[in-house]
């Protein structure tokens, strides 16, 4: 029997990880008192138990929960579980040849098929006892010191290259050589499905551990960590559901740094992202790719669920001008951030309203651009913010330059690029699928046929489609919504999100009656709803095979 005692991670000096919404990263609580002992044993076939505490000792930690919560940042790095990691050595014993180092290549080549043969294990080797040999590790089916398991033709060619010596030759494949599936299958109780595949977000390693896995989440977190150092820092899983109005997951920190503060590349954009802050999903680089390819320079680019930008820095890089809207002031902070980092902050105006007030707000020509100018430079010239700090602090040395080499231009006049939303948009991007369909309705009206110029905007609505539902219906919710008919949509299909959910971006060129607001009465009788229906709608779709 095994018992793993975490002496010095915080989970044995008392502290417990709790998550808050709308809150940076992850907090601790420390309990009042002495430091409570906290154990893990494992038996032979691994299965996991904590070792329980004293009635005492729970009333005392219910108790505590008057004391103060301390931020992550000032928490300790979580310590990885220990385990015996020799029970993962796996010996051979070989043969070698030592051979001079100057016919080693030839040795080898003269002998394929017939050297030791493992991914990422050399089978040309230094020779410890002599620097001017080396030695060629021989196959696991040869046996013979006489090498009779080699063809006579093949030892009579090596005869003609050079003199060798056969040597007996011992290969330890330890745990550093194995995968961390290989070493979840030794560790976890016989049956369980090894859970090894992650989500990577700059340094995070994001887990979405199963039910079945909850008991062994530390110990999972503790391999990957350590198996994918040093790109990984941080081992993270996503807990419960995403029920807050920024659709921000809630998460733990399993292992190692609890900052969520880093950085990801995207066909050569940079974003920095808190993690614990904003929403970010890495499997989705592809369809940031492939939205963007349909953008042309100097078009004018309005997202109404903007993020840090996947969609809107791409495209700013590529000559749109961006008009990038998003209600979570700190995915609002960080789009601004990334704007400096990518050097395209004079072409992507930045809001913070609810989606409805946004699209209104652009197109109403009573609002004059130039106070969204003068409030962008406004914004564009502030202080660093207070959590600043940490922001660098969690960043590694690299990460620093460029966020610092960003800021040396914030002083710096700002020449912004101006499209006029009232008069023209060539694409509306709308990527919130858990409920961007309730939101097109937004659009009924916002448009003066008077000043509007050339065609009319193309939407890129994203959203879901559950298993018993067809295109056909989600066209015939969307229509529902948006008051009219959609012409010749372009429907592509994302990625599958769930087992009974596939992420679709329904595409169509906006409805001149929505538009320009010829069809007053549904118009009206939609806006009357909105504070009559209940969110979310896509709940109440009704599926063409039942109606």
């Amino acid at each position: 029997m095994v018992v793993l005692l975490n002496a010095a991670s915080p989970l044995s000096q008392g502290w417990r990880s709790l998550t808050a919404e709308y809150q940076r990263g992850l907090y601790f609580k420390k309990w009042a008192g002495s430091k409570l002992p906290f154990a893990r044993v494992y038996s032979e076939d691994l299965s996991c138990h904590t070792a329980e505490q004293t009635s005492a000792n729970h009333v005392h930690m219910e108790r505590a929960n008057h004391v103060h919560m301390e931020r992550a940042t000032e928490a300790p790095i979580l310590a990885e579980v220990s385990f015996d990691k020799s029970k993962f050595d796996v010996p051979y014993n070989l043969l070698a040849l030592r051979v001079p180092k100057q016919h080693s290549g030839s040795v080898s080549k003269a002998l394929r098929g017939y050297v030791f043969d493992m991914p990422r294990v050399r089978h040309i080797i230094h020779d410890p006892a002599d620097p001017d040999k080396r030695l060629i590790i021989l196959s696991e089916e040869i046996s013979d010191a006489g090498l009779s398991e080699i063809p006579a033709e093949k030892l009579a060619s090596l005869s003609c290259i050079t003199d060798f010596e056969v040597i007996p030759h011992q290969v330890v494949l330890d745990y550093d050589y194995w995968p961390a599936d290989h070493i979840l299958k030794g560790l976890l109780p016989r049956g369980c499905d090894i859970q090894s595949a992650f989500e990577t977000i700059g340094h995070i390693a994001h887990l979405n551990i199963r039910d079945e896995l909850a008991a062994y989440k530390h110990l999972i977190a503790s391999v990957i960590l350590e198996k994918n150092k040093p790109k990984i820092r941080t081992v993270l899983n996503k807990v419960g559901t995403i029920s807050n109005q920024f659709r921000v997951p809630k998460f733990e920190v399993l292992a190692g740094d609890p900052c969520l503060v880093t950085e990801v590349k995207q066909y050569g954009a940079i974003f920095q992202l808190d993690y614990g802050l904003v929403y970010w999903n890495s499997r989705l680089e592809h369809e940031h790719k492939r939205l963007v390819s349909q953008f042309l320079p100097k078009q004018v680019i309005c997202d109404m669920f903007a993020g840090i930008g996947p969609f809107a820095i791409p495209a700013a890089r590529k000559g749109c001008i961006v008009y990038a809207n998003d209600l979570n002031p700190d995915s609002v902070k960080y789009l601004k951030i990334n704007t400096k980092i990518n050097k395209v902050i004079n072409r992507v105006h930045i809001f913070k309203m609810d989606a409805r007030d946004f699209i209104r707000h652009i197109t109403n020509p009573e609002a004059p651009i130039s106070a969204a100018e003068n409030q962008f430079k406004a914004a564009a010239k502030d202080k660093p913010q207070e959590n600043e700090a940490v922001v660098l602090s969690c960043l590694t040395r690299d990460e620093n330059r460029i966020y610092k080499s960003s800021r040396n231009d914030m002083d710096a006049q700002i020449d912004l690029e101006f499209g006029m939303p009232s008069e023209h948009i060539d694409h509306i991007i709308m990527n919130l699928p858990a409920s961007a369909l309730d939101f097109l309705d937004a659009f009924n009206g916002i448009f003066s046929k008077e000043r509007w110029k050339g065609k009319l905007p193309c939407i890129h609505c994203y959203c879901f489609m559950r298993a018993h539902e067809s295109t056909a219906d989600v066209l015939k919710f969307a229509e529902s919504v948006l008051g009219s008919t959609i012409v010749d949509p372009a429907i592509w299909e994302v990625r599958d999100v769930a087992p009974n959910k596939v992420m679709l971006c329904i595409s169509f060129d906006l409805p001149e009656d929505v538009a320009f607001g010829v069809n007053k009465k549904i118009i009206s009788t939609i806006s009357a709803e909105q504070d009559t229906t209940k969110r979310p709608r896509l709940e109440a779709r009704t599926c063409s095979s039942c109606s």
